[in-house]
């Protein structure tokens, strides 16, 4: 059933984005021992955005789409949803008057979209 499918990928998604950020995150700090937090974080961002596009078609979306264009496209879509986060962010604080409060809504809005448009690239049909 599509239902089950779609919680089924929400479940893998999730835990997809824990070890994703476990990942980044141990990337970040053990970068710090040799380079500056700018470097680092560059670093551990890319470092998931590799994780993402190599993890994410083949475990999160199951039997769907993993050609290379598809691989590609899901960074792409990660690097711009990065994007419209930052705006988010910034908006949001001048709005809320409160980094975590923007912090956290700018949190779920990009999970949703990563997960929204990364599985209608893997999951669309030819």
């Amino acid at each position: 059933m599509a239902a089950d499918r779609i919680g089924g990928d929400a479940v893998r998604f999730l835990v997809a984005g824990g070890l994703n950020t476990a990942l980044t995150s141990l990337v970040y700090f053990a970068g710090l021992f040799v380079l500056p937090s700018t470097w680092s974080y560059a670093l551990a961002w890319l470092a998931g955005l590799v994780f993402v596009m190599v993890f994410y078609p083949d475990r999160v979306f199951p039997g769907g789409r993993t050609g290379i264009a598809d691989r590609l496209a899901i960074g792409a879509s990660i690097a711009v949803v990065f994007v419209l986060g930052l705006a988010t962010l910034k908006t949001l604080e001048s709005v809320l008057q409160n980094t975590a409060a923007a912090f956290f809504v700018t949190l779920a809005i990009t999970t949703v979209l990563n997960f929204v448009i990364s599985r209608w690239i893997l999951r669309r049909s030819c």
